[in-house]
């Protein structure tokens, strides 16, 4: 898994030496948000874009980044990403001067092997008994580790493409919140999904955690819905950042036992007590006096 990470990277590095668009959808951080980013970065998060083929994860993916509209479709092959298989992409929430690097990953379920690495010859080997170099999809990486929040997207003109939310919907862990996106609402005269039966599948898995399912329309022709998007990452970062102070107030309360039982450590020694304290300062003051005396 590593050596195809490393060579997927070295490949985006010695593409961008050349000045060319890197494979596989990788792309450089533009350089507003380096320069954003070098200032320190307070969180991180993951979301990643999940759904069939065809229902507009890429264009989203590029909307996201305040990309056109791409109108031809060109199948994703492996998890696209900019720096190192992630698009970052600028948000904050509200007014805060908290810094955020929201990671967007366009998750391929299964994709394309790749062939042999040109140029190797072995005798001993068929073309057939050659490993092929694995593809970066959902089988080869566990995407929902390290996600905090997860679009899976649907086209309401095919009907199969909600079969797939309705497959791939309640593996998703429960800790992590939502967005069921209906795109293609420009397309609403050929709809066949409606959005009552999204909403009443959503509501038929019963989720009883913070982190809730939520059910919202798109079209990334015209850029409708991504509003929506913008305030549904709120959902994600507070996650995040609940988690984050959680764990500083168990390091804060952790911090407070260890301090407690160096006071009482230090209620036992000689320094803690009075009497002893002064015998000592006496005894100090005798030397000194003496030291003086000699002089």
């Amino acid at each position: 898994m590593f050596s195809a990470l490393k060579k997927l990277a070295a490949g985006n590095n010695k593409n961008e030496a050349n000045g060319k668009t890197p494979a596989g959808g990788q792309q450089a951080m533009h350089a507003s948000l380096q320069k954003k980013f070098a200032k320190g970065v307070h969180y991180n998060m993951k979301i990643i874009i999940r759904g069939d083929r065809n229902v507009g994860k890429s264009c989203l993916f590029h909307r996201l980044q305040g990309k056109a509209f791409i109108e031809n479709y060109d199948p994703t092959q492996e998890i696209q990403a900019s720096f190192f298989f992630v698009a970052s992409i600028q948000w904050s929430y509200k007014a805060t001067d908290d810094i955020v690097k929201v990671e967007v990953w366009d998750v391929v379920d299964k994709g394309k092997k790749k062939k042999p690495l040109e140029g190797l010859k072995l005798n001993t080997l068929t073309p057939a008994s050659l490993a092929e170099e694995p593809a970066l999809d959902a089988e080869f990486l566990d995407v929902y580790k390290g996600t905090h929040g997860v679009i899976i997207m649907l086209d309401i003109t095919k009907q199969w493409t909600f079969d797939y939310v309705k497959r791939e919907l309640p593996k998703i862990p429960t800790t992590i919140p939502v967005m069921v996106l209906a795109n293609h609402r420009d397309m609403g005269h050929h709809r066949c999904v409606s959005e009552d039966d999204v909403k009443f599948f959503i509501e038929s898995l019963n989720r009883k955690t913070d982190a809730q399912i939520r059910f919202g329309e798109s079209s990334m022709r015209n850029s409708f819905g991504l509003k929506l998007l913008h305030k549904f990452f709120n959902l994600p970062f507070l996650a995040l950042q609940r988690d984050s102070l959680l764990k500083q107030l168990e390091t804060n309360l952790q911090e407070m036992s260890l301090t407690n039982e160096e006071l009482d450590l230090y209620l036992e020694t000689d320094d803690a007590s009075y009497d002893k304290y002064m015998i000592i300062n006496v005894v100090c003051f005798f030397r000194i006096i003496c030291m003086v005396s000699f002089c």
